[in-house]
């Protein structure tokens, strides 16, 4: 989109008036102001491109809220993009207090965006999640999600 200051708005600006037959009348001599959307980087640029990538947790397993069985074997969590090794942690806590997880929270070798954490068979109630995993730009993120286990 393409906009051009009018002879009576460049007047106004400038703090002058401006005869009403030239109002609105395009100033030729000024270039047109070119209106373009948010700039983006281009790929032609001579600057290397800043990367701020804060992991997001995309899928969880059992997911956020919902049911999982007796004997679910092992907790999940997937990230937008891969993690550092560096403090990826992944612990299962009952809702007495108590971890559950088997302390064996690993990064995926063939995913790294996939943690996982083993449990044993769980029993009937509630359990939280937290997670903490250090992102592809250096930043520490960490959170939790709940889910229920039923008989």
């Amino acid at each position: 989109m393409t906009a051009t200051i009018s002879a009576s708005a460049a007047a106004r600006e400038a703090g002058s008036d401006i005869s009403p037959s030239r109002r609105d009348q395009p100033i030729s001599s000024a270039p047109a102001i070119v209106l373009t959307g948010p700039s983006r980087p281009s790929r032609e640029s001579s600057q290397p491109a800043i990367i701020l990538a804060h992991a997001i947790v995309v899928r969880t397993s059992p997911a956020q809220g919902g049911v999982g069985p007796e004997d679910i074997g092992k907790v999940e969590v997937w990230y937008d993009a891969g993690i550092r090794d560096a403090f990826a942690a992944l612990a299962v806590v009952s809702a007495a207090g108590e971890r559950v997880d088997k302390r064996d929270a690993a990064i995926d070798s063939a995913d790294p965006s996939h943690v996982s954490v083993s449990v044993n068979r769980l029993t009937p109630g509630k359990y939280t999640v937290r997670y903490r995993a250090l992102s592809a730009d250096g930043h520490l993120v960490s959170g939790a999600w709940e889910f229920e286990v039923r008989p």
